[in-house]
């Protein structure tokens, strides 16, 4: 259910700040037609710094190429914002939120960054995204007022009042519209925060001191008082993509009778009843009834966010008026920038009307923000041809287009970040390297949506940490930020897995507690395509997402008769039928969460279990009410990034797994591979790498004995030096040719994320900066412990 505050919107218009227009001086446009460009980014979710990641193919089908890694960054993100400004003499920058959050920059510095690099980019205006309030309110709140020379837009927040003690003040620094005149054309900008998260943020402790309004009347609001004074309305939205089409289009909600009749009995927008939820109830005021609110109408174009999706071409919608509205999104992570180029007809003076301007046709493209981020000939050249992996990078003039690239990036921002990432160096030592992955280690099952590769060995760190050391674990799935991917897996992977600094909690749960708890994952995974929405160690279950559909029919039965009413064909495998009294009278219900094991042993009801959680869902985070009852919480302050760490430090290594006996097992007496029906196995793949990682290994030590250049010995030249030439007395002595004398034999041995490491220690172009850990991984590899991670069906589901 949208929240509803009845009443509020003529004392929030009354009350609220009223920005004052910005911009050119006012020139007349009348009877014109104009274009406008919007440069839209959105959830950059702290990814300042470029990182690698394994594009998908929705990635590639947007321009991305695979191998100009790493993507995203500052840098070239301001390149293109500058660029672009500097194309368009009728331009805003928008972003629809989230800019906080997502990598080590923001763990470090808590969001002073982000703000300041907006602030130079001169950003218009931005919505408040629900990960700006990670740190807190008054964190978020003090970077505001601090850094932010641009407005934070909240038009469906009403915040308690800052007279009040204790007041963070966030009414002061915050605003819900701001007028810009660009040029002579008047946008009127609306912010619409995110309210689906808004529940998890309150649970999970974090006092945000505002109550979220219903989304399309506080749009509604502003229109009707915006309307009469601009050309045209754009909301900046972090919605989520069908709250954006719900704020043109209108959906379908449950209220109150007397909460929504204010609404189902005025003369304009009028709300439509659909059925009251019990046709018992009609004359009850406290009934439940099911409404159609309308969309909103006057509104010309929605830039949204949250749901890190692109929409290419954007969507155009029709609201209630006829009226056309753009709908756009230009994805995440600092992946992209997008631009939509709006052609603008301004009526005459005498033919205006209360509708304004209007967009009689509109263009989109996004930038996408990899090492060819300014060249759009190779980047046509990659698309246009089919390359096997590695082929591309080695083609002429590729390397060199992603150097001239690279000099082209701001060079502000980066006098702006370099005291961030020497902090980030000193502080964090991102570049650590504990153990290497084979191959991507997924945080989704992408196969039967149960439980994952990193999910697994994630919640299974929990349950075997040193003083936890519990009997289950669980943790939810969207605490999981990232994957790990193939390659060196260090510091940074596991800030971008673990964004957020959550811990360990132990807590005593009853079995009728577990089960309540694995019921409620099982629902929630059901609304959301029976993917598990929760990570599991120490037990297995079944999600019955079929059973939590007729669940949701409700079918009503009488205390008199019992089960008898509810349904009997097809039970086989669902759990047994109760009837169950609640608020709206009796109805068949059975527990969706089956076939629980603790152990190995079923689920004793009347037991008493050691569990393992982390602090967010704990205090009630992500709708866990059941955890939240609970009285027995202790925090252990171990943090689940770390936890995980130590954990995969402990696993097998090449050497391990190539020379021990069975049963093999890790310096720290983990077993080498995964349990699968009983048994240990190592899979296949990974047994294939070792033995190439080997197969490396020997044939580099053999060329770093026996070859020479100059005076040198290879042994001395990997990496190359900057004084290689000095040094050997070889005049013109490049990384090139030592890669070619010292290791035209030898094989590419591992990937390290960004190249092979022969590449890596021949100094190739492409492998950025080889450190000292690195170097000793490519000349060691089988001596790293291996990242080994499978589903292994812990977590089942039924949907049939």
């Amino acid at each position: 259910m949208r929240s509803l505050l009845s009443g509020l919107f003529c004392v929030l218009l009354c009350t609220s700040c009223m920005p004052v227009m910005s911009g050119e001086q006012d020139l007349d446009l009348s009877g014109q037609e104009v274009r406008l460009s919007l440069l839209h980014t959105s959830d950059i979710h702290s990814r300042l710094i470029p990182y690698d990641f394994t594009p998908l193919k929705t990635d590639t089908d947007l321009g991305i190429v695979p191998e100009a890694g790493p993507f995203g960054g500052a840098t070239r993100m301001g390149a293109i914002l500058k660029r672009e400004r500097a194309r368009s003499s009728r331009l805003l920058h928008l972003d629809s939120g989230d800019c906080f959050q997502g990598a080590p920059i923001f763990n470090l510095n808590n969001g002073q960054a982000e703000m300041s690099f907006l602030s130079r980019m001169r950003l218009d205006a931005a919505v408040i995204g629900n990960h700006e309030f990670d740190a807190g309110l008054l964190n978020f709140v003090e970077k505001t007022r601090d850094h932010a020379t641009f407005p934070l837009m909240a038009a469906n927040y009403y915040w308690d009042s800052p007279n009040e003690p204790g007041n963070a003040q966030a009414l002061l620094n915050t605003v819900p519209y701001v007028i810009r005149n660009v040029q002579g054309l008047k946008v009127g900008i609306i912010g619409m925060a995110n309210i689906s998260s808004l529940n998890s943020l309150v649970e999970g402790g974090n006092s945000l001191q505002a109550t979220p309004l219903e989304q399309n009347e506080a749009a509604r609001a502003y229109v009707e008082m915006l309307r009469p004074v601009v050309d045209l309305l754009v909301v900046v939205s972090h919605l989520g993509l069908t709250e954006d089409q719900d704020l043109i289009r209108g959906y379908e909600a449950y209220y109150e009778y007397e909460r929504a009749r204010p609404y189902l009995e005025r003369d304009h927008d009028k709300w439509q009843l659909l059925e009251y939820a019990d046709p018992s109830q009609e004359h009850n005021p406290q009934a439940v009834v099911k409404v159609f609110i309308p969309g909103v109408s006057g509104l010309d174009a929605v830039l949204g966010g949250h749901l890190h999706v692109v929409l290419n071409p954007p969507q155009q919608l029709s609201d209630p008026s006829g009226r056309k509205v753009v709908l756009v999104h230009s994805g995440a992570f600092a992946k992209y920038v997008g631009r939509a180029d709006l052609v603008v007809k301004v009526p005459k003076a005498e033919e205006r009307t209360i509708d304004g301007a209007e967009i009689v046709s509109h263009d989109y493209r996004v930038f996408p923000l990899d090492g060819l981020w300014c060249d759009d000939a190779m980047r046509a050249y990659y698309q246009d041809n089919f390359w096997n992996p590695g082929q591309f990078i080695n083609a002429p003039g590729v390397r060199a287009a992603i150097a001239k690239c690279q000099q082209l990036e701001d060079r502000e921002t980066t006098d702006l970040l370099q005291p961030f990432l020497l902090g980030m160096d000193f502080n964090m030592q991102l570049t650590s390297i504990f153990s290497y992955a084979p191959r991507d280690v997924a945080r989704r099952n992408t196969s039967t949506g149960g439980d994952s590769p990193l999910g697994n060995i994630a919640a299974d760190s929990m349950r075997k940490r040193r003083a936890v050391e519990a009997e289950m674990a669980l943790t939810n799935s969207l605490g999981i930020r990232d994957n790990l991917y193939a390659g060196v897996v260090s510091q940074e992977s596991m800030f971008n897995v673990f964004p957020f600094e959550n811990t360990i909690n132990i807590m005593y749960l009853s079995g009728l507690e577990i089960q309540e708890m694995l019921d409620f994952v099982a629902e929630r995974s059901a609304s959301r395509g029976c993917v598990s929405q929760a990570q599991i160690s120490g037990a297995r279950f079944t999600m019955d997402c079929a059973q939590v559909q007729l669940n949701d029919l409700r079918i009503p039965c009488s205390p008199t008769n019992g089960i008898a009413d509810c349904p009997s064909e097809g039970r086989e495998g669902h759990a047994p039928w109760q009837c169950l009294q609640d608020q709206d009278g009796s109805r068949c219900y059975a527990r969706p969460a089956t076939d629980v094991v603790i152990n190995g042993n079923p689920l004793n009801p009347n037991g008493m279990y050691r569990v393992a959680v982390n602090d967010y869902i704990a205090k009630g985070g992500s709708g866990f009410s059941v955890l939240k009852r609970n009285t027995t919480r202790q925090e252990t302050g171990i943090s689940l990034r770390d936890s995980l760490i130590g954990y995969m430090q402990g696993f097998c290594t090449c050497d391990d797994i190539l020379d021990k006996p069975e049963p093999k097992t890790s310096k720290t007496g983990e077993r080498c591979g995964t349990l699968v029906n009983g048994e240990w196995k190592v899979d296949d793949q990974t047994i294939n790498f070792c033995t190439q990682a080997r197969a490396f290994k020997t044939s580099l030590t053999e060329a770093l004995k026996t070859q020479t250049v100059g005076t040198c010995g290879c042994d001395e030249l990997l990496p190359p030096p900057a004084d290689a030439a000095q040094r050997c007395g070889v005049e013109g002595l490049t990384p090139e040719l030592i890669r070619s004398t010292c290791l035209g034999s030898v094989p590419q041995g591992p990937y390290t994320g960004r190249c092979y490491c022969r590449d890596a220690l021949g100094g190739a172009q492409e492998c950025g900066s080889v450190t000292k850990q690195l170097e000793t991984f490519c000349k060691n590899p089988t001596a790293m412990p291996i990242a080994n991670a499978a589903e292994d069906n812990r977590i089942g589901r039924r949907v049939k």
